[in-house]
C-alpha cells in the first residue's frame, strides 16, 4: 500500500464517522453504572449541553447517598454536584493552603462540607508543652522503675549479709562499720583515678 492509498482510505474512514456521528470513547464498555456516572459529572460533562443531557438521560435512574440523603444522579442536582466537587477537593489537599480553604468556604457550605479548624500560633505551643510534659513523664516513670530495682537489690544483699553473719539483725551498731568500709572503699577508689590523671 502506498501512501496514496492511504490518505484516500482515512479521508473515507473520516467521512463515515462524520456522517454518522459515532462516538468513540477509549475503553468505554458500554455499559451504564453509578460509578461510571459519577465519573462522567467529575470529568466535567455538566458543563457541556450536548453531554450534559445525555448524561441525565443515561444516569436519571440511580440514586446515590451523600449526607443529606438519597438523590438521583443528574447535573441538575446542585446539591448532588456541589458535594461531589467539594469531597474531591477535600481529597486533592484543598484544606492545606489558604486559598483552598477559601474556596471551599465559599463553595462548600451549602453542603455542610468545612475544612478542619486551622491550628494557631497557640494551639501549637499548647501541643509543644503536652508534649515536653509526657517526656518528662516517662523520663519520671523510667526513674521510678530505676528506684524500685534498686530497693530490691538493696534488700537482697542486706539478706544475704544478714545470713553470711556480716550484718546482724536490727538494733545494733553494724551499719557503723559497714559504712566506714564502705566510705574507705570510695576513698581509695577516688584516690586511684586522681593518681592516673
Amino acid at each position: 500500500m502506498n501512501i496514496n492509498q492511504l490518505l484516500i482510505l482515512t479521508l473515507f474512514l473520516f467521512i463515515y464517522v462524520s456522517i454518522n456521528h459515532i462516538n468513540i470513547y477509549e475503553n468505554f464498555t458500554g455499559e451504564v453504572t453509578e460509578a461510571s456516572c459519577i465519573e462522567r459529572i467529575l470529568n466535567y460533562e455538566c458543563i457541556d449541553e450536548d453531554k450534559k443531557k445525555q448524561l441525565n438521560e443515561d444516569c436519571s435512574m440511580f440514586e446515590f447517598y451523600i449526607d443529606t440523603g438519597m438523590v438521583n444522579i443528574s447535573c441538575d442536582d446542585k446539591i448532588l454536584y456541589d458535594w461531589l466537587f467539594c469531597t474531591k477537593m477535600l481529597s486533592e489537599g484543598a484544606c492545606e493552603c489558604s486559598y483552598g480553604r477559601k474556596q471551599v468556604a465559599g463553595m462548600c457550605d451549602e453542603v455542610d462540607i468545612t475544612c478542619p479548624a486551622e491550628l494557631q500560633s497557640k494551639d501549637l505551643a499548647i501541643i509543644e508543652k503536652i508534649q515536653e510534659l509526657q517526656t518528662e513523664s516517662q523520663k519520671c516513670v523510667n526513674v521510678q522503675r530505676k528506684e524500685k530495682e534498686l530497693f530490691g537489690i538493696a534488700s537482697t544483699l542486706k539478706t544475704m549479709m544478714e545470713e553470711r553473719g556480716i550484718l546482724e539483725k536490727e538494733g545494733t551498731n553494724n551499719y557503723i562499720w559497714i559504712i566506714v568500709i564502705i566510705v574507705v572503699i570510695i576513698g581509695l577508689i577516688l584516690f586511684f583515678i586522681n593518681k592516673k590523671k
